[in-house]
């Protein structure tokens, strides 16, 4: 893979009709990129289900808006919401996305299922700075009087308030719709390794048409998908429960809505080894990976290797915002110091590429081989720093190619 996957078409174009049609929308273009950010946030959640250990059983889209991931013993319901400008105040999200939680966990709460179940608020994009933002999101508990009453107004009694809000978790950060493909398939990429960039684009774009077809799925939305779930979780394993075996019947009302198990892995190659579990437990939590993180797992780096790569870049960073801050001239000495160490990590890249026909290690794990090159040739490295910006620290300068990876300008010899 390489990095011009940022100047590809987006995938999922094909399906603008069919969104049009459900949310009233005959262009489509009012809402359409809203409702495609959703849906690949539903495809990265979806392939948890490949998380055997902690991983759901099912996900649900509920007519756009809703996701439930389903597990045997709990359903995490999350509302998915994208930012128009600015950062996100409690304010905004009272009114957009903790309404919508309230009414699920009403629901819940009819259905007899809200203590098994979590109200997840995922955000495009930063939460406000100030201090009744931030308290809320590290800990909804701390709700002001102003935020709990909004809840009331929403239709949450007021003797509820306190247990919804310890079920409440905010996730902000969540990838912008410039950037989600890019890190979808990214991660992709880091949980099939061996697949060609064309392969992931076309596994992707599968994906995608799958998770689009659920968020558009049934002619009618059920009275409540909480009440079903309620029947159907006594027979809920590691998949949905198959024609003609108990809680099959209740699951039907929202079988097109479903994205189970069973269907992932009809689409998707078996994951090639056990470190993939804790990418995947990572994007179950809302947490996005580096692209750097990213990329070196995709190009066979070790977890050794990565973690070293992002601590050199953390000291690297230092030293640049210092700098930046000395002087006017930093930021095009930098750019210069950039094209020289791209310059010599693409020269090393191609020359290992080259190299991998008689060296599997290499063929198999580009970014170890990489890695390995560059470091055993520092004076090499060093000579980039011609002006001293890093004090030709190779160590530094290995950091700082991880800065510029994360920024899209290296992939660690992926093809």
């Amino acid at each position: 893979m390489t990095d011009a996957t940022k100047q590809e078409p987006i995938p999922g174009l094909g399906n603008l009709t069919k969104i049009a049609k459900v949310v009233n929308d005959p262009t489509g273009l009012e809402t359409f990129a809203r409702y495609v950010w959703q849906a690949k946030q539903v495809v990265r959640q979806w392939l948890t289900c490949l998380h055997e250990h902690d991983g759901p059983a099912f996900a649900v889209c509920e007519q756009i808006e809703d996701l439930a991931l389903v597990h045997a013993d709990k359903v995490r319901l999350i509302q998915l919401k994208t930012r128009d400008k600015g950062s996100w105040s409690v304010a905004a999200m009272c009114d957009r996305g903790l309404d919508a939680l309230v009414r699920s966990y009403i629901n819940a709460r009819k259905a007899k299922i809200h203590d098994i179940c979590s109200y997840e608020l995922w955000l495009e994009g930063t939460t406000s700075a100030k201090a009744d933002t931030a308290d809320f999101v590290l800990d909804p508990t701390t709700a002001t009087k102003e935020v709990r009453a909004r809840l009331v107004a929403h239709g949450l009694i007021r003797g509820w308030v306190d247990d919804f809000l310890q079920r409440v978790t905010i996730e902000p950060g969540q990838p912008t719709q410039m950037h989600i493909d890019k890190v979808a398939m990214w991660e992709l990429s880091a949980l099939w390794p061996a697949l060609s960039h064309q392969e992931i684009q076309h596994l992707y774009e599968r994906l995608l048409d799958a998770a689009t077809a659920a968020q558009t799925g049934g002619t009618e939305q059920p009275a409540s998908i909480q009440m079903i779930l309620a029947a159907a979780l006594p027979h809920v394993s590691h998949d949905l429960p198959r024609p003609g075996d108990p809680g099959w019947t209740d699951i039907e009302p929202i079988r097109d809505q479903t994205l189970s198990r069973g269907m992932l892995t009809s689409l998707t190659p078996p994951l090639p080894g056990e470190r993939e579990h804790q990418l995947l437990a990572r994007m179950a939590a809302g947490s996005a990976s580096s692209l750097l993180e990213l990329k070196m797992r995709a190009a066979g780096a070790s977890v050794a290797l990565i973690e070293d790569v992002q601590a050199l870049r953390a000291d690297m960073e230092v030293q640049r915002q210092l700098l930046l801050a000395s002087r006017d001239s930093a930021q095009t000495e930098l750019d210069e110091l950039a094209r020289r160490v791209l310059r010599m990590a693409h020269a090393t890249s191609a020359r290992i590429n080259l190299s991998a026909v008689g060296n599997p290690v290499a063929a198999g794990r580009p970014a170890e081989a990489i890695a390995a090159d560059l470091r055993s040739r520092p004076h090499d490295f060093a000579h980039c720093d011609r002006k001293q910006l890093l004090q030709q620290d190779e160590e530094l300068l290995f950091g700082y190619l991880g800065h510029l990876s994360d920024l899209c300008h290296f992939d660690w010899g992926l093809t």
